[in-house]
């Protein structure tokens, strides 16, 4: 009896020794890294993420052009695989980290120091863009695109640690902004010209680096048969298309008109951004409205308004406003 007791206490002990030592391998050791409050920043390729003495960080070569301000298409991300040139590391630091220790081309400071690295070998990296807009205009309704927001997410990521391995099936690093292009649409009414065509008007400062223009403007909206009433017509892809350009470099002086009364437009210089008006419906968006009159003896006046006109790049938008002036011609 006494050495059935015996025997069960051995059992007992050798067990619990067996639990003991399986809690204590490495590779199933499980440790928490949580960025979820911290705002994204960059220097360079590097995007990165600071709290305390942590820092979360992304290095993505600008070959793979990994933030590009263009939407992406629903449930369609961008997917980056991780490796090579393509980074994402944990650190940890004995004080204190900045950007300095994570920038490239900055000399390191000496402290802090890094004491604990994780270096992710294996995952993918998903990027979905989606567009941040401004607040409407309270008088013409107007919105801008400002920002891309880019949220980034790792999908299978695996760390190599001192421990061991860690592995996420999906880790939310989070948000990333870019800045929108600054799109000036700064045309004064007097800038407005006809080419000799007569099927396009464009309004552009000389030089002129970014434009607005409507190619084969329906011909009875210039009609001066009917004076001091509006005439509407509707944008679309063929008629009354209504687009916007910004160029890489400015136009040479005083050669707007033989750039904008070309066609097909010139291929250089290179454009940067073009933005094409969405077809119109009718009383209601996408509309030209002009009106004519009298300017002196044998000359007249066409005031040309656009109203309630959307430009599309690719998946992102913008409302040019309820009413704009786009500009005056004399004919």
């Amino acid at each position: 009896m006494a050495n059935s007791k015996s025997m069960k206490k051995f059992l007992g002990i050798f067990v619990l020794m067996v639990l003991l030592n399986g809690c204590d391998d490495g590779d199933l050791k499980v440790e928490a890294i949580n960025f979820d409050d911290v705002a994204a920043d960059d220097c360079g390729e590097v995007i990165y993420k600071i709290k305390g003495n942590e820092a979360l960080f992304i290095k993505i070569p600008a070959t793979w052009e990994p933030f590009k301000n263009e939407i992406t298409a629903p449930n369609t991300p961008d997917v980056i695989p991780i490796g090579g040139d393509v980074v994402v590391r944990y650190r940890s630091y004995n004080g204190e980290v900045t950007a300095n220790n994570l920038c490239p081309n900055v000399i390191q400071p000496i402290f802090p120091a890094a004491t604990v690295e994780w270096i992710a070998s294996a995952g993918s990296i998903e990027i979905t863009t989606t567009a941040v807009m401004s607040a409407p205009d309270p008088v013409t309704g107007a919105t801008k695109l400002v920002k891309y927001n880019h949220n980034i997410v790792f999908k299978l990521l695996k760390f190599t640690k001192p421990e061991g391995e860690q592995f996420y099936n999906e880790f939310v690093f989070g948000d990333y902004l870019t800045d929108a292009t600054a799109l000036a649409l700064d045309f004064p009414a007097a800038n407005a010209r006809l080419c000799p065509s007569r099927s396009t008007i464009y309004n552009a400062k000389n030089p002129a680096i970014e434009a607005m223009f409507i190619q084969n403007i329906d011909p009875s909206l210039l009609s001066t048969d009917i004076l001091n009433v509006p005439k509407r017509g509707l944008i679309s892809t063929t008629t009354n298309k209504l687009s916007y350009r910004l160029l890489t470099t400015a136009l040479p002086l005083n050669s707007n008109e033989s750039y904008f009364c070309s066609s097909p437009l010139p291929t250089t210089p290179a454009v940067n951004e073009e933005w094409l008006a969405e077809d119109g419906i009718a009383n209601m968006s996408g509309i030209i409205e002009v009106t004519t009159t009298t300017n002196g003896p044998s000359s007249f006046l066409h005031t040309i308004r656009l109203r309630g006109v959307t430009f599309r790049k690719g998946a992102a938008t913008f409302y040019y406003g309820n009413d704009i002036l786009f500009g005056e011609i004399t004919d």
